[in-house]
This record gives C-alpha cells, sequence and structure tokens, in this order.
C-alpha cells in the first residue's frame, strides 16, 4: 500500500471511528427502532449509496491543485463540529415528545461528519463532494416519510423513495456528462422499481430492512458498476487505474484531537426517553374497528378516515363515534344540558408507528398549546393520560382522555375528546393529515421554544367528565362479569 493510501485509509478510518462513537446512542436507538418494523431503518442504507456515489465523483477529480488554507479548513471544520454539539445539546431537547418522528439528531451526524472530513481532508476536496452533502441534508427522516405518505404510505411507497434516492446516487456516480446522468438515473430506477415489486410479490411481509436495502444498493451498485465496465471497454478495469495523489491537507494532528474532544461531548448528550410500549393488554375476543357504546351514554354518529392508512400502515383503521349522554348531570353542566363528547379509535398492527406519531399528531393543532399530562385509572388495569389543547385561534379548550392497549398482536389507541362549549354542534378538533401542520410547529418551537406549544396553567374542568366515561368505556369492552385486571 503506497503512503498517500495508507494515508487516507488512516484518516478515514479515524472519521468513521469517531462518528460511531460520538452518536453511539443513536446508532443503538435506530437499529431497536429498526427491529420494531420502523421505516428509520434507511438510515443504514444511505452511507453505502454515498459510497456508490462517491467513487464515481473520486474517479472524476484530476488535475486540481493542491491549495488550501489550513487555517481555513480548521475554522470551518470547528464551527460546523460545534454547530453538531449545539443541535444535539440544545435543539434535540425541544423536540423529545416526537425525537422519533424527526431524528433531529440525525442532522447533528451530518454536521459533524462533514466537518470531520474538511478538517481530515480540507475544504475544497470536500466541497467537490456536494451533491452528496445535499442529498444527506435533504434526507430527512421527516422529508422521507413525507415523501412516503405522499405517495400512499404503502410499503412499495417506503422502498420507491429509496429506489428514487439510489437513482440520484446513480446519477452522481456515472454523470460525467447530463445524459449520462440522466441515463444513470433512469436506469438505477428502472432495475430498483423492478427489483422492489419482485419482492413483494415473492414475500409480501419481507422485512422492511430487506425491503430498503436490496433494490437501493443492488440498483445503483449494479448501475455504477455496468457503465464503468461500458467506458473501459477495450482498457484495463483496474479499480485504482492512476495513482492516488497525496492529501492536500499534510498534518491532521489538531483536527484528530479537535473530533475526538467534540466526539467525547457529543456521546454524553442524553437521547429523549423512548415511549413506554404498549403493554396493557386489551379485553379479549374479536378486534373491532369501533368501540362499544358504554353505559348510559348513546351513539349519536360515527365516521371512518381512510387517509390514516397512509401512516399506520395499510391494515390501521380510524373510527370516530360521538356520544352524548342519556341523562343530563349537573357535575358536568351547571345549566343541565347533556354532554357530547367524542371517541377516536387507532388500530394498527404496527406498533412502532404509535412511537412515531403520538396523539396530537393526528390532528391539525398548528394554533394549540397542550398541558402537562396526568394519569387517571380506569379500572382493568388500564390507565390513560390527561391533558388539555387550548386552541387560541378558536378560542375553545379541549379534554383528552388518552389510552391504549394490545388485542391479540392487534394495537389500539384510543383518544376521548370533551370541549368546553356544551353547546349543541361545537367544534371538536378534525382527524386530519397533518403533516404540514407538524412543520409550522417545528419551526416555531424552533424559533420561540416549548413556550409557544405548552400551556403551564391548564384547566381540568372536565376531568370528572371524562374518568367516568373512560371506565366505562373501558368496562363496556371487557364481557360481563369479567373482574378487573388489578
Amino acid at each position: 500500500m503506497t503512503r498517500p493510501v495508507r494515508t487516507l485509509a488512516l484518516r478515514w478510518a479515524v472519521l468513521v471511528v469517531c462518528v460511531a462513537f460520538a452518536f453511539a446512542p443513536t446508532w443503538i436507538r435506530l437499529a431497536e427502532e429498526a427491529d420494531s418494523g420502523a421505516v428509520t431503518a434507511y438510515v443504514f442504507v444511505f452511507p453505502v449509496l454515498a459510497v456508490v456515489a462517491g467513487q464515481g465523483t473520486a474517479r472524476r477529480r484530476e488535475g486540481e491543485l493542491p491549495i488550501h488554507d489550513r487555517q481555513t479548513d480548521l475554522i470551518v471544520g470547528g464551527i460546523g463540529a460545534l454547530l453538531a454539539l449545539a443541535v444535539q445539546a440544545l435543539w434535540l431537547p425541544r423536540y423529545s415528545d416526537q425525537y422519533a418522528l424527526l431524528h433531529i439528531d440525525l442532522a447533528a451526524v451530518v454536521l459533524f461528519t462533514l466537518s470531520g472530513a474538511i478538517m481530515l481532508f480540507g475544504l475544497r476536496p470536500v466541497g467537490q463532494f456536494w451533491p452528496i452533502l445535499l442529498l444527506a441534508f435533504a434526507m430527512s427522516p421527516m422529508l422521507y416519510r413525507l415523501l412516503a405518505v405522499s405517495m400512499g404510505g404503502s410499503r412499495f411507497a417506503y422502498g420507491m423513495v429509496l429506489v428514487l434516492v439510489a437513482g440520484v446516487a446513480g446519477a452522481i456516480a456515472v454523470g460525467r456528462t447530463r445524459g449520462r446522468a440522466a441515463l444513470g438515473f433512469l436506469v438505477t430506477v428502472a432495475v430498483g422499481a423492478a427489483v422492489l415489486q419482485l419482492l413483494l410479490v415473492l414475500d409480501p411481509t419481507i422485512d422492511i430492512v430487506l425491503l430498503q436495502l436490496i433494490p437501493t444498493v443492488g440498483a445503483s451498485a449494479a448501475t455504477g458498476t455496468l457503465f464503468y465496465l461500458l467506458a473501459r471497454r477495450g482498457r484495463s478495469k483496474r479499480p485504482l487505474g492512476r495513482p492516488v495523489g497525496a492529501p492536500s491537507v499534510k498534518s491532521a494532528r489538531s483536527a484528530v484531537i479537535t473530533l475526538v474532544v467534540v466526539a467525547v461531548a457529543l456521546v454524553t448528550r442524553p437521547l429523549p426517553a423512548p415511549p413506554p410500549p404498549v403493554d396493557t393488554v386489551g379485553p379479549p375476543g374479536v378486534v373491532a374497528a369501533a368501540l362499544a357504546a358504554p353505559t348510559g351514554w348513546r351513539l349519536l354518529d360515527d365516521e371512518t378516515y381512510p387517509w390514516v392508512r397512509s401512516y399506520f400502515g395499510q391494515r390501521s383503521s380510524l373510527v370516530r363515534q360521538e356520544l352524548q349522554a342519556a341523562v343530563a348531570n349537573p357535575e358536568w353542566d351547571v345549566r343541565g344540558r347533556p354532554r357530547t363528547v367524542v371517541v377516536d379509535t387507532l388500530t394498527t398492527t404496527n406498533a412502532a408507528s404509535l412511537a412515531v406519531y403520538p396523539e396530537r399528531t393526528l390532528y391539525r393543532l398548528a394554533s394549540t398549546r397542550s398541558s402537562p399530562e396526568l394519569p387517571v385509572e380506569l379500572g382493568h388495569g388500564v390507565t390513560a393520560s390527561l391533558h388539555t389543547s387550548v386552541d387560541d385561534t378558536l378560542l375553545l379548550t379541549w379534554t383528552k382522555l388518552v389510552f391504549d392497549w394490545v388485542r391479540d398482536g392487534v394495537f389500539q389507541r384510543i383518544t376521548i375528546i370533551s370541549v368546553d362549549n356544551h353547546e349543541p354542534g361545537a367544534e371538536f378538533p378534525e382527524p386530519t393529515p397533518s403533516m404540514a401542520s407538524n412543520l409550522s410547529s417545528v419551526f416555531a418551537v424552533f424559533l420561540r421554544g416549548n413556550t409557544v406549544v405548552g400551556d403551564d396553567d391548564p384547566d381540568f374542568d372536565d376531568r370528572g367528565l371524562l374518568a367516568s366515561v373512560g371506565a366505562s368505556l373501558v368496562d363496556a369492552q371487557f364481557p360481563a362479569g369479567m373482574e378487573d385486571a388489578r
């Protein structure tokens, strides 16, 4: 191995080890999510696509002058490393309840990797790979899910988004000209889509990790290899057909020290605690999309929302039931009006999706503030969470009682909602695809902090109402005479 190759290999090894060590908690959490069926497993596919695109870019770099400013490299790289630390220490805690959806720590991973590369290899050489860097920043978990949901949210959609990313990687790899880049993209996408469809035909329940890995990496690697062989017809096929030049950065000692120090600081930053698993055992028997009406309440209306399948899986369902008390209770309304509540029942076979999309993401609540949660015991071993949501635009306060359980491998999240307007026709929050409002809330929290979405002085006037209807609703789902599990 020549000295330049050995030097480059050693620096790459330092960078990879530092990234792996600095974000070890993130890698562990991603692996746990992938094991539970979450689609964030694509993060482990992306580095392979980056290598495919990067080797093609590297082969086109020749005749460059070894011009660099070492002070600029260290300053830019150092600032980027500190920004990665700031994202992990300051920005990430603001979105603890949406960690599984946003995975903001991955932005810190990209920043730290980019900064380390600049310090180890120089700003100018790293800048040659800007298309890959742009693709890395663009492929956030939020954007990935947004694209997949817009394509229907099926397993094919989640795989196809990555096939398109593989097409971009293939275009970068073979793009000596615009024509070759376009052809590389089309060939990669065509091969990847065909392999993806074949996998789903052969095994419709194939693990999501394999569904993301095989079509994307296989198609991009095959396209890159094909174009490489065609470009070298009648010539040597040796991978290193020309000498490897020495890196522009002669000494990397200060860069290594900086990376190690920042990596140690990063690994000590805790991640938000994962949501508790859905392990409350629900009622036995056949799982229905809608719940039985509780004693003392009558069903006024029900409605189904098909859009939920794009978010929680093709076998999921969301049903809203509007219930009205059969008898008015003066403790719930001083004017003797029977109260009305709505019950939203979300049913899914994908437990990981419940962690990705918290309860409030079912509603478009960009202008609301939510209170801290209070535990409420409902019997049969069910513990619910009670909180309020204040809409500053409609001047309404909704009180929500939320609990979940698992029934024969099927997971259900039940949300009971009351409104402080007791008149007939009072407005309840409507279950609506809310990715756009989530983005607006993300930016609002980024600019103004969690106070913009928090209510520190809640009014729990409907606590008794929801505790009563919640306990009756839970009891109505269990067979008559079945004793409380507690």
